[in-house]
């Protein structure tokens, strides 16, 4: 619950209150965490694969790195946050989770993966991409 008093910016005490008269879903994460949700919020069978994704410069999602959290591997994150640029590269997503950059140059998408990606991936990372591109003429 902190997280969402520091997302919105109120005292963790002020958010209690307004969380217990919320009929909330409850979780735990692989730690042990408490996760919440919407009580009729639909969930995808844990099998669903995360499809590719690309996201842009300061993208929300990934103002989850300072959570430690698994959309963004510890040992790329200065590949996307540092000192020298104060926001977030561009990146896209593999299975949910930040496996490169990507950046839009001359009319096409140059994607930078972090490793060696599986054939299957690279190719969704590629239509991807080109859906990107065609966004952008």
């Amino acid at each position: 619950m902190r997280e969402i008093a520091d997302w919105a910016g109120i005292s963790h005490a002020t958010l209690l209150p307004a969380i217990d008269r919320l009929s909330l879903r409850q979780f735990r994460d692989e730690k042990g965490k408490e996760l919440l949700d919407l009580q009729r919020a639909p969930l995808p069978e844990a099998a669903t694969p995360a499809p590719a994704r690309f996201l842009p410069t300061w993208d929300a999602t990934l103002l989850v790195h300072a959570r430690r959290t698994q959309i963004l591997p510890e040992r790329y994150r200065a590949l996307v946050f540092n000192t020298k640029t104060p926001h977030s590269v561009p990146t896209f997503l593999v299975d949910g989770a930040v496996a490169g950059t990507w950046r839009f140059v001359g009319g096409r998408i140059e994607v930078k993966p972090f490793g060696p990606l599986p054939k299957s991936a690279r190719r969704e990372v590629d239509d991807e991409a080109k859906r990107l591109e065609a966004f952008h003429k």
